[in-house]
């Protein structure tokens, strides 16, 4: 468990300090929350990677975030021209789901509040599926079914384990990465389970109609790479591929004027020569470190607001806050 969510389970001890006692002490301005999912009925992308939020857990959220925060656009974060008398929030979400669509663009709308949509361009119009989601979907089955032992043994072939049982492949796929969607792939045709299938029938993504339609209600969207690998797991060249090119079909296909970049999983791992390209290409990206002081103008970090167990915003808030002051206390900020 990561030090943040220690605060997070002691949020008792601060309930008495208030949001913007503790922003000021932080000396920001501004946070940026951001979601991928919010379950409205029965989940098969997300239920055993995380817990995401409930439609009345989210719109929790919401009225938290309004009470204390105004909302922010991109514009508005870009630019750095939003009401410095006031504290804002810029909320985002990330893999462009259809999600976003059917359920937190409603909510979003009647709340009026603004937000980002980070879409992965290989997966635009449901053409492939994140290999979370497909680790997602293999746990379901291997939950779901009994195995035989013939069954056992070529599952060993494929992920390699001395002795299979549910508990153990289940946590051998959870570690899996992009790297090895040949061994997803192979265990999905094991099962009789079809990704294509499923795209076709469940369409988890949005549709370039959907986005259209969204970026007329006043939603904007940018970038989250082509396929969603980790990039401390890819070379300097295969990151700056994935992101100007996933940025430029973004660009392009929805005619932005802003070029918004928010890194898979997290910026861990990526150098200073990759964000000099990024500035040379005008591209302002985003990572998930919480609330982080940045020199780059081009650079901003964002609050995750989901784990595996459930917290109000206020108490990821207020514990990102607390974290963010230990931290300058101690000079590691």
């Amino acid at each position: 468990m990561q030090f943040k969510e220690y605060l997070f389970r002691i949020s008792f001890l601060y309930r008495f300090f208030s949001v913007h006692f503790l922003m000021k002490c932080a000396k920001i301005k501004t946070i940026n929350p951001f979601y991928h999912f919010v379950v409205d009925g029965r989940n098969e992308l997300t239920n055993y990677l995380y817990t995401p939020k409930t439609k009345a857990q989210f719109n929790k959220d919401l009225q938290f975030l309004k009470k204390y925060f105004h909302s922010l656009t991109a514009k508005d974060i870009a630019n750095s021209n939003h009401n410095l008398d006031s504290f804002g929030f810029f909320l985002s979400f990330d893999d462009g789901l259809s999600n976003f669509y059917s359920v937190v663009a409603p909510m979003l709308l009647k709340e009026k509040v603004h937000a980002v949509n980070f879409l992965n361009s290989d997966f635009i119009d449901n053409q492939d599926l994140f290999y979370r989601y497909k680790v997602n979907l293999l746990i379901t089955h291997i939950r779901e079914n009994v195995f035989l032992e013939a069954q056992k043994n070529e599952i060993a072939k494929i992920i390699a384990l001395n002795k299979i049982t549910k508990s153990k492949l289940i946590n051998t796929l959870k570690t899996l990465s992009s790297k090895d969607s040949d061994k997803l792939d192979k265990l999905a045709k094991l099962f009789k389970i079809s990704f294509k299938e499923f795209l076709k029938k469940k369409t988890p993504y949005l549709t370039t109609e959907q986005i259209l339609e969204l970026k007329m209600q006043g939603f904007y969207f940018g970038a989250h790479s082509k396929n969603h690998p980790y990039y401390a797991e890819i070379s300097l060249e295969e990151q700056i591929k994935q992101t100007i090119e996933s940025v430029t079909v973004v660009e392009n296909k929805f005619n932005l004027a802003m070029r918004l970049f928010s890194f898979p999983f997290s910026d861990d791992g990526v150098g200073d020569a990759f964000f000099d390209t990024m500035k040379k290409e005008k591209i302002i990206t985003f990572g998930t470190a919480g609330i982080r002081n940045s020199d780059n103008p081009l650079r901003f970090q964002r609050i995750p607001m989901e784990y595996n167990t459930v917290y109000s915003a206020e108490t990821i808030i207020k514990g990102e806050l607390i974290y963010h002051i230990l931290k300058k206390i101690i000079g590691k900020q």
